[in-house]
């Protein structure tokens, strides 16, 4: 694969007016978005858009919730003190925050308790019980967590406390002891729905304890604060999740919670145009800050306090607070890196596992995101502190971190989580044990195909259809996240206009791309990239869309979130540009064809019953892009558009350079082909990126394919320009073979990096490949080339008993008929 990340078109081809488009006054365009979501008809449409309230599900249909509202309506008879045991994150502050809110309304006094982050970690603890139970608590409510906590459930038994489990995190084999368990992911449990965020779980508890005909009202006491937790949980947005945030954002532009109000003032965040970005990458992360520095109960009094004032202070701190951990963020981001460049192991290495000593315990989350966003690997990041390795995990598609870190349990003193994230603990002389087990299993589990990050693209989006209008038209489509991502697009073979950096560390991106139209392109955290790109390129780019509003003045802004190179702007310093000029010239003086004079026209339609589609750029190319397709290109710019088509389909493909293709059935991709030495009878689709070089070349084709073959000409009289230049640069004068030959005879052999050739031999690298290839034909020397280094090593042979005479070169000979016979033909 050439790229390192893979775009998938979820729609190939042009977006084009439908049925449902008209019927619910939307554009092509959003109508395609919903399509690829299984969203069809009117109906659903207006679900999916306008998810109602009334849908949300029975809450009794959750295991235990009758036997935990049961509980809590006994305390409060009895007048027991009730303890809320929260997480430190986001969903565990929201949960803990929305249960307070509800105590307060029925006036009911509790207390609650949420672990300092750094010197407890993560979930419930014992000397927390302890703690809890001296201040004489007689029911503790778990919110965000508990799952895993059997021992210290038992803890609080003994001591005469009940405990109930309010959860949404995986369960392991042993679930605790409580009074009452209430999370939808337990095997005996039949609630239709298992993805609720913990705050979801929460609010799904509230529900419960109010009668239905007062619950429609109090709810959006609860509302935008079980929205916030369940985009910042990052848990899929359908079914009930859908319905909490839809609303939830509706309820925010309201601002009905003061302390959510005001953080979304210090923010700087409009609340008429506040969506699940904002709340995903402002809002959230400030309360997570709090939490990671060891502050966590500033969230809570933020959502619980009715004082204007205190809530701004509170959001001024939570300010602050945020500031001070993007510094440690960057530090031990930076710190991750160098111990990844200093060990050689990490490049092959699977899974990521990397341990230091004095990292935050709070911030570690975020760089193991970043890291696994960077690399796409599995990255466990762990701080070392007496004796102690503690921290987080996070992981890609189709590997679970969770069932790995399960697998190896028995070196783990504590552990928990999903899928895609969890939080561990092991003694700090077993994390190269842990490393190397971990990655046993990734390398069982995970191909190399797995660890290419594929990102699913709507569908081509063109030009003339971005619009402010359709960005307005795209918040009809939220909110977005797991299960409904972000619309993202791509556009091709626009010119880089220009690419630089900014940001306090310099890590953003910004960069101006023009074909028709000029877009400006903002790539949050993406500086990595700059190093591969040139002003001048052409690229290729995979965006959201999104607007730029500064002074009152709106203006369309793409959101980038990859690039590639669609053809670079100076082929000569180009690694892959070079490794397909080296192929044009055969090695192998047997492998050139004898020319034939005539024209491409001999192959014709129905020609031995084949089906010819002329190069016409209206045809949907993708609907021949399949299985048992050959695909020749002749040309680096043929090559360059053929690779771009391809690489957007979802199933894998060969790439070969002039030698014959592998048995496959996979499509197939070959640059500068010996034709006639190919099996063109299995292939149902050919499809030409280049003319041929030859009129023999047709007429194989035209002669050997099967008759129900379709011979797609996908090229224009540019791309036969390509090939006459290609041809035309390939042959070298003698005063360039003399300038080889010269340079070899000094240094007898010597080794070189391909992207130096024309500053050490001031002769176009097409033109030195020809030079070599004859060279060695006429056994004056040898050479090799190594692709993964991108080096030429040049051997000098014994010099000839005779003079050099070039005439006796098949190859050359070959090349300057192909010329003048191409010449004739086109």
């Amino acid at each position: 694969m050439i790229f390192n990340k893979k775009w998938t078109l979820k729609y190939k081809g042009e977006v084009e007016k439908d049925e449902l488009s008209d019927k619910i006054k939307i554009s092509p365009e959003i109508s395609q978005i919903l399509k690829n979501r299984g969203i069809k008809d009117e109906r659903d449409s207006e679900i999916f858009m306008n998810p109602s309230l009334d849908y949300l599900r029975d809450p009794f249909l959750m295991k235990d919730m009758d036997k935990a509202v049961d509980r809590i309506k006994k305390a409060i008879d009895n007048n027991e003190s009730i303890f809320i045991y929260g997480d430190y994150d986001v969903d565990g502050v929201s949960s803990t925050s929305i249960l307070c809110l509800y105590f307060d309304s029925i006036n009911y006094p509790v207390s609650y308790y949420i672990p300092n982050r750094l010197e407890e970690g993560y979930g419930i603890n014992e000397e927390a019980i302890r703690k809890i139970n001296d201040q004489g608590c007689k029911l503790i409510i778990s919110v965000d967590c508990g799952i895993t906590s059997v021992k210290e459930v038992e803890l609080a038994n003994e001591l005469g406390i009940d405990v109930i489990i309010t959860d949404h995190h995986e369960c392991q084999s042993e679930i605790p002891n409580a009074y009452a368990v209430v999370n939808p992911k337990q095997e005996d449990c039949n609630y239709p729905f298992d993805m609720l965020c913990g705050c979801g779980v929460a609010f799904k508890l509230i529900q419960a304890l109010t009668p239905e005909d007062v619950f429609k009202t109090t709810m959006y006491n609860y509302l935008e604060i079980a929205t916030l937790a369940t985009i910042c949980d990052i848990v899929p947005l359908v079914d009930e999740n859908r319905i909490i945030v839809k609303n939830g954002l509706k309820l925010m532009k309201e601002g009905k919670n003061l302390g959510l109000r005001e953080l979304t003032k210090i923010c700087g965040v409009d609340t008429e145009k506040i969506g699940s970005s904002h709340i995903g990458f402002a809002i959230g992360p400030r309360i997570n800050a709090s939490g990671r520095l060891g502050y966590s109960y500033l969230g809570v009094q933020l959502f619980t306090t009715k004082d204007e004032h205190e809530a701004h202070e509170i959001a001024r701190m939570l300010e602050e607070k945020n500031n001070e951990r993007q510094m440690i963020e960057a530090k031990m981001y930076h710190e991750a890196e160098e111990i990844i460049k200093s060990n050689e192991r990490y490049e092959n290495d699977k899974v990521l596992v990397i341990a230091n000593e004095g990292w935050q315990h709070g911030i570690i989350g975020i760089v193991a995101s970043k890291l696994t966003e960077k690399y796409y690997k599995p990255t466990i990041l762990l701080t070392v502190e007496d004796g102690e390795a503690t921290g987080s995990a996070r992981s890609i598609k189709g590997f679970s971190i969770f069932e790995a870190l399960m697998k190896c349990k028995d070196l783990l003193n504590k552990f928990g989580g999903h899928d895609q994230a969890a939080g561990l603990g092991l003694d700090a002389d077993k994390v190269d044990i842990l490393r190397d087990e971990v990655n046993k299993i990734a390398d069982y589990n995970l191909t190399s195909e797995d660890m290419i990050e594929n990102i699913n693209v709507e569908f081509e989006l063109a030009e003339d259809k971005v619009s402010l209008d359709l960005v307005d038209e795209l918040h009809k489509l939220e909110p977005f996240g797991l299960s409904n991502p972000s619309p993202r697009f791509i556009m091709r073979n626009l010119v880089l206009d220009d690419i630089f950096t900014l940001g306090k560390n310099k890590q953003h991106l910004k960069l101006n791309v023009y074909n028709e139209n000029t877009y400006e392109c903002i790539g949050f955290n993406m500086a990595h990239l700059k190093e591969n790109f040139n002003p001048g390129d052409k690229v290729d780019i995979l965006f959201q869309l999104d607007e730029n509003n500064y002074m009152g003045n709106r203006t369309v802004q793409f959101l980038l979130k990859d690039m590639r190179l669609a053809h670079p702007k100076n082929a000569m310093k180009d690694k892959l540009s070079l490794k397909l000029f080296s192929k044009v010239v055969p090695n192998n003086k047997n492998n050139l064809y004898t020319i034939n004079s005539g024209d491409e026209n001999l192959i014709s339609t129905n020609v031995n019953g084949q089906h010819i589609i002329e190069g016409s750029k209206e045809i949907n190319i993708f609907d021949y892009l399949v299985e048992n397709t050959l695909v020749i290109a002749n040309t680096v710019n043929g090559f360059y558009r053929a690779i771009s088509d391809i690489s957007l389909l979802e199933d894998d493909f060969d790439v070969n350079y002039r030698e014959n293709t592998v048995n496959s059935a996979k499509l197939q991709l070959i640059f500068s082909p010996n034709i006639d030495k190919i099996d063109v009878k299995r292939y149902n689709n050919i499809i030409l990126y280049d003319y041929l070089y030859n009129s023999k070349e047709y007429s194989y084709l035209s002669e050997n394919t099967n008759p129900h073959c379709n011979i797609i000409k996908y090229y224009s009289e540019m791309d036969q320009l390509y090939l006459r230049n290609t041809i035309n640069n390939i042959i070298p004068e003698r005063e360039e073979f003399i300038v080889v030959y010269k340079l070899a005879l000094v240094n007898k052999a010597f080794e070189f990096d391909m992207l130096d050739i024309k500053k050490i031999f001031n002769i176009m690298p097409i033109k030195l490949f020809a030079i070599l290839n004859v060279f060695k034909e006429l056994s004056l020397l040898d050479f090799n080339l190594d692709y993964n280094q991108n080096r030429i090593s040049i051997n000098l042979l014994e010099k000839p008993n005779k003079k050099l005479n070039l005439d006796e070169s098949v190859i050359l000979k070959n090349l300057k008929d192909l010329r003048e016979e191409y010449a004739k033909s086109y």
